[in-house]
């Protein structure tokens, strides 16, 4: 079998995604916000002309959609999700159930069976923290259920873990000590607002969960680089990460970088040189998709094959998960093509690790 043939009929396993949402109405307009990462009030008119929205309409009407108007009923709206995610083989999508694009999510038992593939969610450490907040009266008591909640998350059915830091104040966690994690915990509690953003409570929290993610046998995500409005990417560079790294990937956690861009280069270089250390370029897949093939060769000028991992971080449609599948394997068999030098049989290993095998193997673990 030639090697783009392979390439196409590999399965998918996405390792970080969204919730998908019901059919409903303004489906043009969540299309176009979807494609996106700018927030509400950025004008509609000026998202229609962004390359993203176009490819995510011709992925909807190759695959016969409406496009603009919502299918006539849920059933033939679930059959023509069946055939976006069979057409890409997607196997398997790991939900960060963390983030909620909209009230019409449908559960992880309905997506399953709208997409036929297995579905399994990943645990968001400062939702989790900020859920516990409001129902502990102090630090020790937050603290408690929030290990208990790490503890027990793989028998509750959570495949891995994410942490937000990136969104929240940056990546340059340190070690705090409980000292100043308990102050720092008691003006966040007494602020009356929910939302956590204190660099202190969450370096606390990821650097001490740490040990007890290790023992789970999950890895942990961390959102880098490229994302909504609010993220100051800047502090988003996983260079920042450099002192959390030498403390616990040699300890054995399995620390997983999301989307990357524009700091895949990086990323890159540090699935290089630390251990147990992968990393995806999802996002930009699909919602960048003249530069797919330039961010991929980029991504994997320094890392090991192994390393890296298929995502497409899509959510609400399933157009998001097409094209960034689309995209992400025509990139990877035009990349490979190219290594003329290497034998095909190990370039089909590598595709199948990148696609499906690595995530089955850091997710599954037993």
């Amino acid at each position: 079998m030639e090697l783009n043939e392979y390439i196409d009929q590999l399965p998918l396993v996405d390792h970080h995604c969204h919730y998908l949402i019901k059919n409903v109405a303004n489906r043009d307009e969540r299309l176009a916000r979807v494609s996106t990462e700018a927030d509400d009030e950025y004008p509609l008119f000026d998202i229609k002309n962004r390359l993203a929205y176009w490819e995510f309409k011709a992925e909807a009407q190759k695959f016969g959609s409406p496009a603009i108007v919502p299918w006539a009923n849920d059933a033939e709206y679930s059959a023509y999700n069946q055939r976006l995610f069979s057409h890409y083989h997607f196997k398997r999508l790991f939900i960060d159930v963390g983030f909620v694009p909209d009230d019409a999510i449908l559960s992880l038992e309905q997506t399953a069976a709208m997409t036929q593939t297995e579905v399994a969610p990943i645990l968001r450490l400062e939702t989790t923290a900020e859920k516990i907040m409001t129902t502990s009266a102090t630090f020790d008591e937050w603290w408690q259920k929030l290990q208990a909640a790490v503890k027990n998350a793989k028998q509750q059915g959570y495949v891995g873990f994410k942490s937000i830091a990136a969104y929240r104040f940056g990546l340059k966690l340190t070690d705090v000590s409980r000292a100043d994690a308990q102050a720092a915990f008691t003006q966040w509690k007494n602020s009356g607002v929910t939302r956590l953003t204190s660099s202190t409570v969450i370096s606390y929290l990821v650097w001490n969960l740490s040990p007890l993610i290790i023992a789970t046998k999950l890895p942990l995500q961390f959102h880098v680089g490229y994302g909504d409005a609010d993220t100051d990417m800047y502090q988003g560079n996983p260079l920042l990460m450099r002192d959390f790294l030498n403390e616990w990937s040699h300890q054995g956690l399995k620390v997983v970088l999301l989307h990357c861009y524009p700091y895949h280069r990086e990323a890159g270089y540090l699935a290089s040189v630390f251990p147990n250390l992968y990393f995806d370029i999802s996002l930009i897949d699909n919602l960048g998709p003249s530069a797919m093939e330039r961010v991929l060769d980029e991504a994997l000028e320094l890392a090991p094959y192994s390393r890296f991992l298929f995502a497409s971080d899509a959510s609400t449609y399933g157009e998001m998960y097409a094209v960034a599948a689309h995209r992400f394997k025509r990139a990877l068999t035009r990349h490979l093509t190219k290594l003329d030098f290497v034998p095909e049989d190990q370039l089909k290993n590598w595709a199948a690790q990148i696609c499906y095998q690595t995530s089955e193997r850091i997710y599954l673990e037993k």
